[in-house]
């Protein structure tokens, strides 16, 4: 626990973009040395950038990276754009719209050779990504990463008589490892609680309908943009089953890592254990690391306990 009177080093600002033509003020917080590595990291569906609060005040990572977490349009901060009459039409999100979102804030942000990373539609944009813009980004990190995702556009996660913002965050709970600590599990979910209508059920369109690689992967440049493939082994939407499979599809470039007890929202739900995790791929990306990065990253490898201990999830024997 902070000290009465402690300020965090996070600062946070506003910057306009320019997307499809129309601007757009986007909120974003950042930690770190102005001349640090960038990463640019981007939050789940429907949530915001609080969820990467425990990164940015990790003052191991923060000593050489520069981490900017952004609220994207109609998330968050980032309320819709003034100059249009958003509220004529469904909030709807797609890969291009998203890829377009990303590269656009890296541009007014004057970003160079940034690392990216996301989790679950923040995961699986990598993909699009190393596809259509792969001279953007010096890496990109895809948590809970898949090729394809269906079945989460429903009608009742915006529906009039659905009490949809407890209904998004109870359907995120099953999501986390039990043995992530509650407090971090309970503050996942209640920045679920805080999302607009119907823009949980927008981003789910990209992420089960819009996003589809599975007969593309050999479209995706990670030979020219290295990809991290990283699923925790809680995550039954896109499994670290799925993560390798996706890589194995890709070939080059792609690399394919379980990170051991931990959820669908590692650096939300047990962010402890997700910060040792990511500094091991962070090693890897600048080469400070020695040796290959493991398949499977452990509490052990890093020096965390877990508190209480939880067994691990069942596989099949296939």
């Amino acid at each position: 626990m902070a000290e009465q009177g402690t300020i965090e080093p996070i600062t946070g600002k506003y910057v306009h973009v320019e997307i499809g033509g129309v601007d757009h003020r986007i909120y974003f917080e950042e930690n770190g040395p102005e001349d640090g590595t960038p990463i640019l990291c981007q939050h789940t569906a429907g949530n915001n950038c609080q969820e990467w609060r425990h990164l940015l005040t990790d003052e191991e990572i923060t000593e050489d990276y520069r981490v900017i977490a952004h609220d994207l349009p109609y998330h968050g901060k980032s309320v819709p754009p003034t100059s249009q009459s958003w509220w004529e039409e469904d909030y709807k999100m797609t890969g291009k719209q998203f890829t377009e979102t990303l590269v656009s804030l890296a541009d007014a942000l004057e970003l160079e050779d940034p690392i990216y990373m996301g989790s679950s539609m923040g995961g699986n944009i990598t993909l699009e990504l190393a596809d259509w813009y792969p001279d953007r980004f010096q890496a990109l990190i895809g948590l809970e990463c898949g090729a394809h995702s269906p079945g989460f556009y429903i009608d009742w996660l915006d529906h009039p008589q659905v009490n949809t913002t407890e209904v998004n965050a109870y359907s995120c709970w099953g999501l986390m490892a039990p043995q992530s600590p509650e407090e971090t599990r309970r503050e996942t979910m209640y920045l679920y609680e805080q999302g607009a209508t119907g823009v949980f059920k927008g981003d789910l369109y990209y992420y089960s309908v819009d996003h589809d690689y599975r007969d593309k992967l050999d479209q995706v440049k990670a030979d020219e943009c290295p990809l991290y493939i990283v699923n925790g082994e809680y995550d039954y939407l896109t499994t670290p089953e799925d993560g390798k499979e996706t890589a194995e599809g890709v070939g080059d470039g792609a690399v394919a890592v379980e990170m051991a007890q931990i959820g669908h929202f590692p650096m939300s739900e047990h962010p402890e254990l997700f910060n040792a995790y990511l500094k091991e791929i962070l090693g890897d990306i600048t080469g400070d690391r020695d040796g290959d990065l493991p398949s499977v990253l452990t509490p052990d490898d890093v020096g965390i306990e877990l508190h209480p201990p939880a067994p691990a999830r069942e596989k099949s024997a296939e």
